[in-house]
């Protein structure tokens, strides 16, 4: 990439982080702080750990410089103030850049919260290691600028930044990284609608639960939810986590639902709404790992079992059914319909190995399978049947329709013959042996038939084609 095109797209970085946070910050202060006090939860410093994250190689200085500038214009609107905004600013910088070196550091092969142990070391260091340690300043600077008491900000500040990153983090990186994007253009267009009227309902009983209900129901939550997790999938979860966290976020700090009903004082009821965002992502987001896990440990097996299904039933060096592969497929066909079977001797194939080597050999083989495929089309079923020798089954071929094709699979050999190297060309001559069978017939016995005719074209001097009685 060209300096330019590097600064511009750092210039593109720092407004998207810093616009970005700006609306967060300014919107959570306005509307769960008292302007004073610390935010009942901070989803600011989840776009910052989301951004930094998505990218391979984390680019520090636009996304922090731009939520730290972000930080101070959204205090000073909201709170009026500099002084304090600045060390939150800074500590806020440093509680970033701490959860994500940790996060990349103790990464597993499967990247962050991808499974349940990543997940629970994703809870540990941004729900506590990191709120712990930037929350020392933190409450520092609500204290000495604010007046605020020292371990009530503390605690605060470990709740609400600790559930700020735990509960938008994990959908604001899925949306970074592209993965909400990809996975909603591999559904069909039932299993998005089907998602998003999951996430629809999370929003309503979010809403009922929160503004309308006259009694606390919190527990009317967690079968939505659970239902998102196992038809939605992760970031389904992620999403409806978040869903519930604004809904609640706001209703609470205006005074409504079933944490409102439970005290006046409005810090018992951040604390309160804190405690419950941090029971729902402990139980979501470990069962969505796992489902998440399951699902992509069965699309392993999946693809081991379709591996050596192929290694079981094809050839290796030509792509073609092996011995095994063609019995059960032509015995399957033969079943349902009548057929023609091609049998196949490569003529000389010994003196190619002798001559030119194995692996002009293999090459001759390779050559031949392709031709076959070339002649017969996906309706025929082609087998290696060990050594030089092929076979071809073509579904409801008769005795002549099956010698047609084993004259054009002749004289697709013959017009393209194999280039070796600068000076050497090698034309393939083919003994062929054909017989045709009813539906219902035995594939041993059509076997058979045609390789009494291969006998003959072999000893009508090769490089023929001989019919079954």
């Amino acid at each position: 990439m060209r300096a330019g095109e590097i600064a511009t797209d750092a210039t593109r970085l720092f407004l998207t982080a810093g616009g970005l946070y700006f609306i967060a910050a300014a919107s959570t202060i306005h509307l769960t702080s008292n302007g004073r006090d610390i935010a009942a939860f901070w989803p600011a410093n989840a776009i910052l750990v989301a951004l930094l994250l998505a990218d391979e190689r984390p680019r520090w200085i636009p996304v922090l410089s731009a939520g730290f500038l972000a930080n101070l214009a959204a205090n000073q609107i909201t709170r009026g103030t500099l002084a304090g905004p600045m060390l939150y600013g800074a500590t806020n910088v440093i509680e970033v850049a701490l959860v994500v070196a940790l996060l990349r550091r103790w990464a597993d092969d499967d990247g962050v919260l991808q499974t349940t142990p990543a997940v629970i070391q994703f809870i540990l260091i941004a729900g506590l290691v990191a709120p712990a340690i930037s929350g020392v300043f933190g409450s520092v600077t609500a204290y000495y600028f604010f007046g605020e008491p020292l371990l009530k900000s503390y605690v605060s500040w470990i709740a609400s930044d600790g559930l700020g990153l735990l509960v938008f983090t994990p959908f604001l990186l899925s949306v970074f990284q592209g993965d909400l994007l990809l996975c909603m253009q591999r559904k069909t267009w039932s299993r998005r609608f089907e998602g998003l009227g999951l996430l629809l309902l999370v929003g309503l009983v979010g809403y009922h639960v929160f503004a309308v209900a006259p009694r606390p129901i919190l527990f009317l939550l967690f079968p939505p939810l659970m239902l998102v997790t196992f038809r939605v999938g992760h970031l389904g979860t992620k999403a409806a986590v978040m869903i519930v966290a604004i809904i609640g976020g706001v209703a609470t700090m205006h005074g409504y639902g079933p944490v409102a009903m439970m005290t006046d004082d409005p810090a018992e009821q951040a604390h309160l709404l804190q405690a419950f965002l941090a029971l729902l992502l402990l139980t979501c987001l470990p069962v969505a790992a796992e489902v998440t896990a399951r699902a992509r440990l069965a699309a392993r097996l999946d693809a081991h079992d379709r591996e050596m299904t192929l290694r079981a039933t094809y050839d290796h060096l030509t792509g073609v059914h092996n011995r095994r592969g063609f019995e059960e497929a032509a015995t399957s066909v033969l079943e349902r319909s009548a057929a023609g079977l091609i049998v196949i001797d490569f003529d000389h194939f010994k003196s190619i190995n002798d001559r030119w080597g194995h692996l002009v050999g293999d090459r001759a083989l390779q050559h031949l399978a392709a031709e076959l495929r070339a002649a017969v089309g996906d309706a025929g079923v082609i087998g290696r049947m060990g050594g030089d020798e092929f076979v071809v089954l073509v579904p409801g071929a008769d005795r002549d329709a099956a010698t047609d094709t084993a004259g054009h699979i002749r004289q697709r050999l013959q017009a393209a013959p194999m280039t070796i190297d600068a000076q050497s060309i090698l034309l393939i001559g083919l003994s062929i042996g054909v017989a045709s069978a009813q539906a219902g017939e035995r594939l041993d016995d059509i076997v058979q038939r045609a390789d009494v005719a291969l006998y003959d074209a072999k000893k009508a001097g090769r490089n023929t084609i001989r019919v079954a009685a």
